[in-house]
């Protein structure tokens, strides 16, 4: 047996991958929120073949447990050497996009060997960030009361979904000069510890996914480009896909009834999703543009009701 020399470093600058944040020393932080399949629409997301799956099951395993390590051999050796490299690659990008509470930093390096029947075997070096036990408990004490106070102030999921941008927008800015470096000088700017504890960040420490994993709201990371590498969410709302971008709302003092919040295809045309990144197609329209009659009507008939009871209570105190 052969062995080919590594160090194949995932390394990501800008904003393309979003990481958040969640404690190691349980399996998962969250109950995972699987994505949920829209009628018409093929499922893009890693881990469609068999190979695919099972790969992807063992890294994200490793990861919601905090291995340092995992040493994974394939059943079905593969042939091509660049299509073995793609293939783990991937597996691991999707799981830093489907498990934010990991912890994972921008660093993961792998080994990988072959012999006479393909390449058949990977060891994958995933790389943690350097924070202390009580630093992961602040993070986490953090989500926890956002979602709670959340729940407290709304009635429904659209006004908590609200809510977790409002106060994102409010807790966090844009960090500037992390944007113009990495992840090694600035690493809690590119993770949800940077937006929820240190109030500075870029795009993918915005834990919008963190806050709605703990609520249980299907929400998924979507990497690809919008004027730059970027990283961004989808939710799964009233049967339908909309995206939500806390990032540029944030940058252009958006409000959270907007109709760049809850998006839809006609605002979202600029933006490019990378493979495999999206859970499926956006609805036609926006969210608040869509369901404005239904809203005018429900708003109309809340002052009608105010209006009553005000009339109501003049009379009695005539009386």
């Amino acid at each position: 047996m052969q062995k080919k020399s590594a160090n194949k470093r995932l390394k990501t600058a800008g904003c393309a991958v979003l990481i958040a944040a969640s404690l190691l020393s349980v399996p998962c932080y969250a109950v995972r929120v699987q994505p949920i399949a829209q009628d018409g629409v093929v499922n893009q997301m890693y881990g469609t073949d068999e190979q695919e799956m099972q790969l992807y099951r063992a890294v994200s395993q490793a990861v919601s447990e905090g291995k340092k390590t995992l040493d994974y051999t394939f059943k079905t050796p593969i042939k091509d050497k660049d299509t073995f490299i793609e293939l783990c690659r991937q597996a691991v990008y999707q799981v830093r996009r489907d498990y934010p509470e990991s912890f994972l930093d921008n660093h993961t390096d792998f080994m990988y060997y072959y012999d006479q029947n393909g390449y058949n075997r990977v060891v994958f070096e995933f790389g943690y960030l350097n924070l202390s036990s009580k630093q992961k408990q602040e993070l986490l004490d953090e989500v926890d009361r956002i979602v709670a106070q959340g729940k407290e102030k709304t009635s429904n999921t659209v006004e908590l979904l609200q809510y977790f941008q409002e106060t994102l927008r409010a807790k966090n800015e844009y960090d500037m000069q992390a944007a113009k470096s990495d992840s090694d000088h600035y690493p809690t700017a590119f993770h949800a510890y940077g937006a929820l504890i240190e109030g500075k960040s870029v795009c993918q420490g915005y834990a919008f996914k963190m806050l709605c994993d703990k609520a249980q709201i299907p929400c998924w990371i979507v990497t690809g480009s919008y004027r730059e590498p970027h990283a961004w969410n989808y939710v799964w709302l009233d049967g339908e896909y909309y995206q939500v971008d806390v990032t540029w709302d944030d940058t252009n003092n958006r409000a959270s009834d907007s109709p760049y919040f809850l998006a839809g295809q006609d605002y979202a045309k600029d933006y490019v999703v990378e493979d495999n990144s999206a859970p499926g197609v956006l609805a036609e329209h926006s969210y608040f543009e869509q369901n404005k009659t239904q809203i005018q009507k429900k708003d109309t008939a809340g002052q009608e009701k105010g209006s009553s009871r005000s009339k109501s209570l003049s009379s009695s105190a005539r009386a």
